[in-house]
């Protein structure tokens, strides 16, 4: 059980760094619809659900205070979001690195960790209910 939340949080990080290494020039250009910062918002969102699957993991897997969990998962995420934004700028083909990309994803992974304890109790009062109760395998989502 374990090791499925861990191969989560792996393949969680290689969608990321697939999605981030894509060269520029493949990248679709909408015409019809243009959200100013949407760069910015995927990135947010990339690393919002990287700490949330983080978080869950290390409840369940750990014994750690809230604070320490808070704290690994503020630094993974800057951590691996730098990494991400170094790659970017120096390997990528047609990326370069943002700090604002950066700060996206720091933005992400800090959001995570306020918004968890919300969504487990969305999750629970949820799955508490007829026809959800009946599946077991939800429960381990978060």
């Amino acid at each position: 059980m374990g090791t499925n939340l861990f191969l989560r949080n792996i393949i969680w990080a290689i969608i990321i760094f697939v999605l981030c290494s894509v060269p520029g020039d493949s990248l679709p250009e909408t015409s019809m619809i243009v959200i100013p910062y949407f760069d910015k918002m995927v990135h947010f969102g990339l690393f919002f659900i990287m700490g949330i699957f983080l978080i869950a993991e290390l409840r369940y897997q750990t014994k750690l205070s809230r604070i320490s969990i808070a704290i690994i998962t503020f630094a993974v995420v800057a951590t691996y979001g730098g990494v991400i934004e170094i790659l970017q700028e120096h390997y990528f083909t047609n990326r370069s690195g943002d700090f604002l990309d950066l700060c996206a994803d720091v933005a992400g992974g800090i959001t995570s960790i306020f918004m968890f304890p919300f969504l487990k109790k969305q999750k629970d009062l949820l799955l508490n209910r007829k026809p959800f109760c009946n599946y077991s395998f939800l429960k381990k989502i978060l």
